[in-house]
């Protein structure tokens, strides 16, 4: 519950417009939104994670916990598996949270890595804040899809340290066709602004390996979607240049629900080419980014996808 200013008190998740898409859903009573997740927070798995980018959690790595359902659910996704219910996840309140991320760093974590968790955000936010209070002491990432609410970024206010944000589409009508959301850009866009104001500049720890404040954003490329791609790169490096870092992802997959579907798109049943990744780095390159990130194409297939509970 929150309390407002005429002493009342408010259940965040309903009436829910937590993320842009204002539902307007009560998620209490075991009903859910569009992120196909209801108010009860759920984990479906929490491990050691070494696979994000090297400056993000040391040689600990980074504790991941990745929570069940999406708001934006966009129909190649890599995770495609916990973005509905899987029945096997675990539910947490605010409490239990706080004592998993605890945990994570007694388990040798060098961050605290949130992995979709905006549609729980009051949740995740209280769980945050009183892991710090009891002495967490690690960077808190937030990873998330970047189609986000400013409000509801300001609950994380003084509590993450990192923000990981995709940026995964440019035009309307890419937006439109692979996530039914044609505002995304625009959303996304103030949703950067308002991370980048919280967190400001990259700073790296004192051996300039680790990274305890700022902004990392990814862009996975698709395949067939050079010029999307390419207008994402020209904006970030104009935007925020070298304040951020901006990672370049090649890890594009099939996913089986994807290839079983004779309705998807056909340019996302391949695998994306070596080359246009390539004319892509060599664009963001020209633009004088030097804080940047890029993958192998090796890193396509499913071996880098968490063991997910399914």
């Amino acid at each position: 519950m929150f309390l407002m200013g005429n002493g009342k008190t408010t259940d965040p998740y309903s009436p829910c417009t937590l993320c842009p898409r204002r539902c307007g859903a009560d998620r209490t009573n075991g009903r859910t939104g569009f992120c196909k997740a209801t108010s009860a927070v759920t984990v479906n798995l929490s491990m050691i994670h070494r696979g994000e980018e090297p400056v993000l959690g040391g040689e600990g790595g980074c504790g991941a916990v990745f929570f069940e359902g999406c708001s934006l659910r966009c129909i190649f996704c890599q995770n495609h598996g916990i973005t509905s219910p899987t029945g096997k996840g675990t539910v947490y309140n605010e409490n239990g949270l706080a004592e998993l991320f605890l945990k994570l760093k007694s388990d040798g974590a060098g961050a605290i890595d949130l992995v979709t968790p905006m549609h729980f955000a009051p949740t995740v936010a209280n769980a945050v804040r009183l892991a710090k209070d009891s002495g967490l002491g690690i960077p808190v990432i937030c990873n998330c899809s970047g189609y986000e609410s400013a409000s509801t970024l300001k609950l994380f206010d003084g509590l993450i340290d990192v923000y990981l944000p995709d940026v995964k589409y440019f035009s309307s009508k890419v937006s439109a066709k692979y996530a039914s959301a044609p505002d995304y850009f625009p959303t996304a866009a103030l949703a950067l602004d308002e991370m980048f104001r919280q967190v400001g500049s990259v700073k790296l720890d004192d051996s300039g390996k680790v990274l305890t404040r700022g902004m990392i954003v990814r862009h996975m490329m698709l395949p067939g979607n050079l010029f999307d791609s390419k207008h994402i790169v020209d904006y970030l490096a104009s935007r925020f240049g070298n304040n951020v870092y901006i990672s370049l992802m090649s890890q594009y997959t099939p996913m089986p629900h994807i290839l079983e579907d004779e309705k998807a798109p056909a340019e996302l049943r391949r695998t994306l080419s070596k080359e246009n990744y390539e004319r892509l780095c060599d664009h963001l390159a020209g633009l004088g980014q030097t804080n940047a990130f890029v993958q192998e194409t090796t890193s396509q297939g499913t071996l880098m996808l968490p063991d997910f509970k399914l």
